[in-house]
């Protein structure tokens, strides 16, 4: 080695004994405790409407909006032209002077404010097909108490506002909306509906296909935000008639019940479909050697299928000639049942595919109905279509290629949508993590549920993760959807929520605690309209535990954390003796310290110390007494909390 290359050596050591000495010095670091726990984290007080406990108040209010809807499919044109009529009734304390409506399949017009967004190669939007997308509207009439009233109205993009000539009084004024409208089907519609070609017909995946009510919330007032494609939806809930008449040759499966089996079925398919609502094991209702039999369908021209649900949000619809169908009973926690239907074409067939599909959504939704809130709906459809995987109540679209873990990785996602956001209503146009975060979270534990572990997941390595979530170009949680960089969605509405509750599950409060106030948060939201103050108030006082740290932290900002061991000494003390650990909190984020001490005969001790110790600190020792010589102490040795620096996270003894 040459002179010159000793002394290189000799510099990059002392460079890198000083690294490590700023790395555990607490006065180099970045934590301020009375920033992380400063007391005033709630901006608000709790009222009449939303409660300081986190739950709907005694006068929480929200409207209601139903829904009478016949539709009819043109598969040559992909077309659909309809009529709805929406009965909206007023349960505010306000006079509503004026309605707003939501249009989201405007945003397919080629001058819609989303494909001014939208970047090409988006997932987003239309993907650059050119349509004459958008609806088009006609016979726009409104009736109070039977008779038409005057009105004028304007369309503005993806939104319908209605002008009264006299307000709706409050508390309980009802108006009926009733109107025509038509729309070019795209083929695929921001990745949440459109139609797919298969060898044995076109699968058309049909949703956000009628104008629906805004929501009028005591929070904004009317959620008007644009359908710009990455947000997804806020909807009032009500109940659902609806009738899609298409070719007699198709099969349509939709939102909550089937309506009318006998006569859109052969006899051949009733017989199973009714055998189908008393089996646990999937039964073939038209199998992949039928569908290409004409037998299979009733020989007609045309068929009405016609669905019903109630206390809903939403209703979507599949309908395909390819469709092969089975179906299986689901088993409910009160005795009650449902039933697990899937409808996929050929390709999509088999066992490593959707011929596991009704299985899969059958475990899912018991599993979640027994865990956390009892599914609600008659029935749960999954439908294999060029969707990549959406929700809405009672029906899912998911990727028709998927294969063996992914098939049940997207059922057991889509139809987790029906706790977050389909019973507990967020507004996923703002706050997406609340449905895609929570979601997350539920699916990591059913997957582990799920046949002895089949797909169960090795839990993440959160240190190697951490750097990604404190990435500045990741931005943080709290933005809405289409604010986002869309490469961060995954991270920033999925991923780190849902790693969020796993740690506020597994090390900061325990499984109990945490299932305990996540239950009691659904429970009380359920089919209502919370915010994220109401969910961070209710696990905060389901658990008993100020959470305010962590949801400044992990939620509201984008805060790394780096604990550190700063040094390992014998204790002086004689009534004392053993060790003491000095651990340093070097940045924003406080965390519990965990600890593996391990002595000299080989004994392993774990030690955990609360969050607490970080409010007036930057720096704390924590006492280990032993007889024994301690040989290594490890900073979160299974690595379960997302520090950002292994290197000071290890203490050997020379």
């Amino acid at each position: 080695m040459s002179y010159k290359s000793t002394i290189l050596v000799v510099l990059l050591c002392a460079f890198a004994l000083t690294t490590l000495a700023q790395q555990t010095d607490p006065n180099a670091g970045n934590y301020d405790a009375h920033a992380a726990f400063s007391p005033l984290f709630y901006t608000k007080n709790g009222n009449e409407y939303r409660s300081a406990s986190g739950y709907p108040g005694p006068k929480y209010w929200q409207n209601h909006a139903d829904y009478s809807i016949t539709a009819d499919l043109d598969e040559t044109t992909n077309k659909i032209t309809g009529t709805v009529t929406i009965t909206y009734k007023n349960n505010s304390p306000d006079k509503l002077p004026y309605l707003w409506l939501q249009l989201d399949q405007n945003l397919f017009a080629s001058d819609s404010r989303g494909n001014a967004l939208i970047a090409a190669g988006s997932r987003y939007g239309a993907r650059g097909e050119k349509l004459n997308g958008g609806y088009k509207i006609e016979g726009l009439t409104i009736l109070q108490k039977q008779k038409e009233v005057k009105f004028t109205s304007l369309i503005e993009d993806t939104r319908m506002q209605i002008k009264l000539a006299e307000p709706m009084a409050a508390a309980g004024d009802v108006v009926t909306i009733k109107m025509n409208f038509s729309f070019i089907i795209p083929i695929n519609g921001s990745d949440r509906m459109g139609h797919l070609t298969t060898k044995n017909g076109e699968i058309f995946s049909i949703a956000q296909w009628f104008p629906r009510m805004c929501v009028y919330d005591d929070v904004l007032g009317w959620n008007t935000l644009p359908y710009w494609g990455a947000g997804e939806f806020y909807c009032e809930y009500g109940d659902f008639d609806f009738a899609v008449t298409v070719p007699a040759n198709h099969i349509v499966m939709g939102s909550g019940e089937l309506l009318n089996p006998q006569e859109v079925f052969t006899p051949v398919q009733l017989q199973r479909w009714n055998e189908a609502k008393a089996s646990d094991k999937t039964i073939s209702i038209r199998s992949e050697s039928e569908v290409k039999d004409p037998k299979s369908r009733p020989a007609k021209d045309k068929l009405t299928w016609k669905f019903k649900i109630k206390n809903a949000r939403d209703v979507a619809w599949g309908s395909s000639k390819a469709f092969i169908l089975d179906a299986a009973r689901i088993n409910l926690p009160s005795g009650k049942k449902s039933l697990a239907v899937s409808a996929h074409p050929v390709e999509s067939n088999g066992s490593d595919g959707y011929g596991r599909a009704v299985e899969y959504v059958k475990t899912s939704i018991e599993h979640y109905s027994d865990k956390w809130f009892e599914y609600p709906y008659p029935m749960a459809v999954n439908v294999a279509s060029n969707v990549g995987g959406m929700e809405y109540p009672g029906i899912v679209f998911c990727g028709w290629k998927a294969k063996k873990g992914s098939t049940w990785g997207v059922i057991d996602h889509e139809f987790g949508h029906t706790w977050f956001p389909m019973i507990v209503g967020s507004n996923e146009r703002k706050y997406g993590w609340m449905d895609e975060g929570f979601n997350t979270f539920i699916n990591g534990i059913s997957s582990a549920a799920f046949n002895n572990g089949e797909y169960k997941k090795t839990p993440d390595d959160m240190h190697k993760v951490a750097n990604k979530f404190q990435n500045p170009e990741v931005e943080y949680i709290m933005l809405s959807p289409d604010a986002m960089r869309e490469r961060n969605i995954g991270e920033n509405l999925y991923y780190k929520p849902a790693q969020g509750l796993n740690i506020l599950r597994n090390v900061i409060l325990g499984a109990d605690r945490f299932d305990y106030a996540f239950r009691q948060y659904i429970d009380h939201w359920a089919f209502k309209h919370p915010m994220p103050d109401d969910f961070f108030r209710s696990i905060e006082n389901g658990s008993g535990e100020d959470l305010s740290w962590f949801w400044r932290g992990w939620f509201l900002e984008n805060w790394k954390m780096d604990q550190a061991i700063v040094s390992v000494t014998e204790s002086n003390r004689d009534e004392a003796r053993g060790y003491n650990i000095i651990v340093a909190n070097l940045e924003k984020m406080p965390m519990p310290i965990i600890l593996e001490i391990k002595t000299k005969s080989g004994k392993t001790d774990h030690v955990k110390i609360p969050v607490d110790v970080w409010m007036r600190n930057n720096v704390w020792t924590v006492p280990y007494p032993t007889t024994e010589e301690v040989v290594s102490v490890i900073l979160d040795p299974e690595n379960l909390l997302p520090d950002v620096n292994n290197d000071n996270n290890k203490w050997r003894k020379n």
